[in-house]
């Protein structure tokens, strides 16, 4: 039997590069653009069998400094008044998705209107759900496991993982689900961000959608569902049928599973990193007590 560790590779696969070094090295051939918990993971795993390489958010754990990134994407996205403003065009988002051909989920999806402009070559795939099972999924799972009380802390103390995923999802509940109240106070959650975002929740995934069909030329978009499969994908997308199953994966038992295992990875990084900064000053604390024991 599998660890949860082995079930969720991607923290194994962690590497720190700048994604600001990063060009386009490979078409983008595809913007998938539903929302989470829409079926992400498995559009991404059929894109991949398909043979075109995938951006989905779990790749942000894999190089945590493309999250500092798309926090400054959406905060340029949404604060008109930020500095240093990125441009939001075609060369920004080869920063952040050059080495792929397709994305799924966010925070790419919070950038829908802006992906659509900047690749217009590229065609683009809404999958929908029934917004009252979308709600209960993405209210079980990444609503709830976001509501976990540990969380203001681990953020505090892991600066570099959790820390920059945290302020994705803020920006994305202020400005994408019009959350006002603060998700947190001092170290604590404050339930009251929790109760609204579920409240506007429903009104943010139908809008959403809306967005996606309203700014997608049609001759380009697909309105899909996961049911149907492989047969009208690969039609849309000029690709052969593989003779494989269409994947199903990251159920909510796996969702809750990976942000769980991610929480706990932010408290061994962050401990780690206050061990770090520790040494130095226990150390230096010796030096004196033994310069003034030898006195």
């Amino acid at each position: 039997m599998s660890t949860a560790r082995e079930r969720h590779p991607e923290l194994d696969r962690t590497r720190n590069d700048d994604p600001r070094q990063r060009t386009r090295t490979v078409p983008m051939e595809v913007l998938s653009l539903g929302y989470s918990r829409t079926g992400t993971m498995s559009m991404a795993a059929a894109f991949e069998t398909l043979g075109i390489p995938s951006y989905h958010w779990v790749k942000m754990v894999e190089n945590p400094p493309d999250t500092v990134l798309w926090a400054e994407a959406l905060e340029s996205k949404f604060d008109p008044t930020k500095q240093n403003r990125m441009a939001l065009d075609r060369g920004d988002f080869d920063h952040l998705m050059g080495h792929v051909g397709a994305c799924t989920d966010q925070p790419a999806a919070v950038m829908a209107e802006e992906l659509v402009a900047a690749y217009p070559e590229a065609k683009v795939i809404l999958v929908e759900r029934d917004v009252d099972k979308w709600y209960e999924s993405f209210s079980s799972t990444v609503i709830a496991g976001f509501e976990n009380p540990v969380i203001p802390f681990v953020t505090k103390i892991d600066r570099t993982f959790l820390g920059p995923m945290f302020r994705l999802f803020d920006l994305a509940s202020k400005h994408y689900f019009h959350v006002q109240e603060k998700r947190e106070s001092w170290c604590m959650n404050n339930p009251a961000h929790f109760e609204q975002l579920r409240r506007n929740a429903k009104a943010a995934y139908r809008a959403h959608n809306e967005l996606v069909k309203r700014v997608t030329p049609p001759e380009r978009l697909l309105l899909f569902k996961l049911e149907q499969e492989w047969n009208p994908l690969c039609k849309f997308l000029g690709k052969p049928v593989p003779n494989c199953p269409f994947p199903r994966i990251n159920d909510a038992e796996s969702v809750t599973e990976k942000i769980s295992l991610y929480i706990a990875e932010g408290i061994r990084r962050g401990l780690v990193d206050i061990a770090k900064k520790a040494v130095p000053i226990v150390m230096l604390a010796l030096s004196v007590v033994l310069w003034q024991w030898r006195k």
